[in-house]
Formats: structure tokens, C-alpha cells, sequence
């Protein structure tokens, strides 16, 4: 009997659209696709998430790796605000309310720094959220199997009556180690029936 639903939120809940951003700060199309895959698709991105460096230790870091880009990374990270890079992806944010009325315990297992979770958690639907873990609290990213052993013992929940929805390959064979029942992630109605098969 299926009584936990967990989330993932970039990609399912939470459009991390850093390109948006690079965009609206006056970037030209090549800068966006090269800053967006040197910045925020990088390790060291990776390493903020986890608390490892903060923000501006990262943006040193990536400095020293591009001393080439140093003005621009500077600007970048100088303008940098997350409401430019961070939205709501309202049909599935929806969905989760339902499942939390249909009196579902709803958790969050994500990667995300401090500083996205401080603006993140003013949508609407983290009103109906019991519990989450975050990559900044744990020190790791998922797939890392520490992550997922935290929120089962945070809440004690029992893997078998627990369904994980991510949208990456990698964190949903992660889960299904654990013995959690996972979904992977491509589009709202293909993550209804496969819950509803579930339930």
C-alpha cells in the first residue's frame, strides 16, 4: 500500500531555466549555450549545491578554471537572481495538491543549494510538502545513496509503501536500490497513469 509520494524537483516541479536568465542579462546566443554548460552545468555548480563552496567561492572557482571568461563570469554571477532562473511548473505543482487531499504524505528529495531553497520555497504547493532533504543539508547530490537514506530515516518511511519521481535515469535506479518504487519523469499524464498503476 502506497501511503509516501517524494518528489524531485528540478525538471518535475521546478523549471530551472538558467538560460532565461543569461538571456535577460543581455548574453548573445553563444555565451548563453557556452556559460550555461561552463556555470551551471558543471561540477562546480554540483559542489554548491552541496554546500561545499558558497556562491562566491564558486564563482572564484570557475575563475581560476576560465581566467579567460573572468569578466564575464563576474557579471554573471554579480547580476545573479533566481527569480530569473527558477518558475513553477504549475501542472504538475497541481498535481501534487491533489495527491496531498487524497491524504498521501508528499516529501521532496532534490538538489539545491541554500540559496535556491530560500527562494524556491515560497511556491504555493510547499504548503502541502511533510518533509524534504536537500543536497545543501546532506552534503551530497543524488544519485549518492546517502541522500536517499537520509529522508527514509528522517521520516522513517518504509521503501516499499514509497513512490520517487525524478527525471533523471540515474537517481531513479538509485532509488529502486533502496526498494523504493520510482517513476521516471517525462511528462505530467505519463506520471498519472504510472502512479495510478501504483496505487
Amino acid at each position: 500500500m502506497i501511503k509516501n509520494i517524494v518528489f524531485d524537483l528540478g525538471g518535475v516541479l521546478i523549471d530551472f531555466n538558467e538560460k532565461n536568465y543569461l538571456q535577460k542579462i543581455g548574453l548573445n546566443k553563444d555565451d548563453v549555450l557556452l556559460f550555461s554548460k561552463i556555470i551551471f552545468h558543471s561540477s562546480d555548480w554540483g559542489d554548491y549545491n552541496t554546500s561545499k563552496y558558497n556562491l562566491l567561492e564558486t564563482k572564484n572557482n570557475l575563475i581560476k578554471k576560465y581566467p579567460t571568461y573572468t569578466q564575464k563570469i563576474n557579471y554573471i554571477f554579480d547580476s545573479l537572481d533566481f527569480k530569473y532562473i527558477l518558475f513553477e511548473i504549475k501542472d504538475t505543482a497541481k498535481y501534487l495538491i491533489e495527491l496531498k487531499k487524497e491524504n498521501y504524505n508528499i516529501f521532496v528529495l532534490s538538489d539545491a543549494s541554500k540559496d535556491c531553497y530560500e527562494y524556491f520555497k515560497k511556491f504555493e504547493f510547499f504548503k502541502f510538502v511533510d518533509g524534504a532533504v536537500y543536497s545543501f543539508e546532506v552534503g551530497s547530490n543524488k544519485p549518492n545513496g546517502k541522500n536517499y537514506t537520509t529522508l527514509l530515516n528522517k521520516y522513517n518511511l518504509i521503501p516499499e509503501e514509497t513512490i520517487f519521481i525524478d527525471d533523471k535515469l540515474e537517481n531513479i535506479e538509485m532509488a529502486k536500490n533502496f526498494n523504493i518504487h520510482a517513476i521516471l519523469f517525462t511528462n505530467l499524464e505519463d506520471l498519472k497513469n504510472k502512479i495510478l498503476k501504483l496505487l
